[in-house]
């Protein structure tokens, strides 16, 4: 059973519309959290809202005062932000030599200055609350190393790894030596970060590849239900490392 419970909790879903995050909000609204789903304006990202019961915020999270504007928004609607998943990236891929140079600045962009500017947007609320769970997505290239024509894509993600555990690190810094704690202000600040190891079942992936089986694809659900389980932890454990492999 959960040792923590999400009931009236604030959470906050970033790339809201997408498939991934679809999967976590509606776990995490079934445990009984209060959702804000955060992405690009459209019409997908009010459908999801509208089916779930949660709030919505559109905005461009490459934008650093749009991230905390969003912040500003939750705060002020709902009084708290207990965590944040981040969902937002891309993939690309190629030869070193053959990539456009502007795919450097996507998947940089998108993988990890997103997920920068979204936890220094949200840090100072935790921080306040002396409680939070911040989580976000690597790959399995970031885990296990790249193979070929991924070079830039493994690279943001392994950013987006390297900055999540060094944040882990920031906020347990400082804890008595011996103690087994962290200081309380920032131990009950917790962080987590995905790996998916295989291509994930969404729509986009069928799409992109047709003639591939998804039967050996990862189930967003397992991935949702995996952050669920991070994020319902006690104090006698906490789980950094989500490593979510397909079912076959």
């Amino acid at each position: 059973m959960p040792e923590r419970e999400l009931s009236g909790q604030v959470w906050v879903i970033t790339g809201g519309a997408g498939a991934i995050a679809g999967s976590v909000a509606r776990a995490f609204a079934a445990a009984g959290a209060r959702l804000v789903l955060a992405d690009v304006a459209g019409a997908a990202l009010e459908a999801r809202a509208r089916e779930l019961g949660a709030e919505f915020v559109p905005v461009d999270l490459t934008r650093a005062g749009e991230a905390e504007g969003l912040a500003r928004q939750v705060q002020a609607r709902m009084g708290r932000i207990d965590g944040l998943i981040h969902t937002v990236g891309t993939y690309a891929g190629g030869r070193v030599h053959e990539v456009d140079p502007a795919q450097y600045d996507r998947l940089f962009d998108l993988n990890v200055r997103t997920l920068f500017y979204c936890v220094r947007a949200v840090l100072p609320v935790m921080l306040e609350q002396e409680e939070g769970f911040i989580a976000g997505f690597a790959s399995g290239p970031a885990w296990r190393g790249a193979g070929p024509r991924a070079a830039l894509y493994a690279a943001a993600k392994g950013a987006v790894a390297t900055f999540l555990q060094s944040l882990d690190e920031e906020l347990r810094e400082g804890q008595p030596p011996g103690s087994g704690g962290a200081p309380p202000s920032r131990g009950r600040i917790r962080v987590a970060v995905v790996y998916p190891m295989g291509v994930v079942d969404t729509p986009a992936n069928r799409k992109a590849m047709p003639g591939a089986d998804p039967a050996g694809w990862i189930d967003p659900g397992e991935i949702a239900a995996a952050l669920l389980f991070a994020a319902t932890r006690g104090p006698g454990g906490r789980l950094l490392e989500l490593p979510v492999y397909p079912g076959r």
